[in-house]
């Protein structure tokens, strides 16, 4: 019960309950997108023993050691195979051999998103942040924050301008860590629990448009 006191009176969490008590008398899934421009800025101190790669081809995934090759996988969405194949770049901080914190980058003009269940038309220099995810020997440390610092010094690198990003309206961490690195939130998608598109809001101001996946 005291969790759960906590996390209404948290930041964020008022809303976040709001967007709870949604779902439960609809039954339908909020998401939010925001984009943020990537102005140049040096990359992001990190702990010492930890270091970012970027893997933007099946020859960086084949140069990593089989175990840590093997944890990135297990929390791509995709196959990083796959990924890599139709142009994605995969983010990674490392300690050692060990995944602290991973994520996804696409670009255009359009991308699949796999929760909720759309085809995200881009602008061009766009480039989609998804998977993020933090290892749980990792989390509390910031962890999440620093790779996203450090991926936006790789997708300038890439030639790109923008991120964009979504994040589930009850997520409370993973809104906050946008937020802190000055992402704005000004669009929303409804799903049906199943993933389906059932309509979006804002997605012109952000130069977006979310169409239902093929097949879905």
């Amino acid at each position: 019960m005291n969790q759960r006191l906590s996390f209404l009176l948290g930041p964020g969490g008022l809303t976040a309950s709001a967007f709870f008590a949604f779902k439960l008398l609809s039954g339908l899934e909020v998401f939010r997108f925001a984009s943020k421009a990537l102005p140049a800025a040096a990359a992001p101190e990190l702990p010492e023993g930890w270091a970012y790669q970027r893997l933007s081809s099946l020859a960086d995934l084949a140069r990593l050691p089989a175990g840590t090759a093997t944890q990135i996988a297990a929390q791509s969405g995709p196959e990083p195979e796959r990924l890599l194949q139709r142009g994605c770049s995969i983010h990674v901080l490392l300690c050692g051999e060990a995944v602290v914190a991973q994520l996804n980058i696409e670009t255009g003009p359009v991308c699949a998103v796999d929760d909720p269940k759309l085809a995200l038309h881009l602008s061009a220099g766009d480039g989609f942040l998804g998977f993020l995810y933090t290892w749980p020997e990792f989390r509390r440390r910031g962890a999440a924050q620093l790779l996203i610092a450090a991926t936006e010094q790789g997708m300038r690198e890439q030639g790109l301008s923008r991120l964009v990003t979504h994040v589930r309206a009850t997520n409370v961490p993973s809104m906050a860590v946008f937020k802190n690195l000055g992402c704005r939130f000004s669009a929303v998608v409804f799903s049906k629990t199943s993933g389906a598109l059932v309509g979006s809001l804002g997605m012109g101001r952000l130069g977006l448009r979310a169409l239902p996946a093929a097949g879905g």
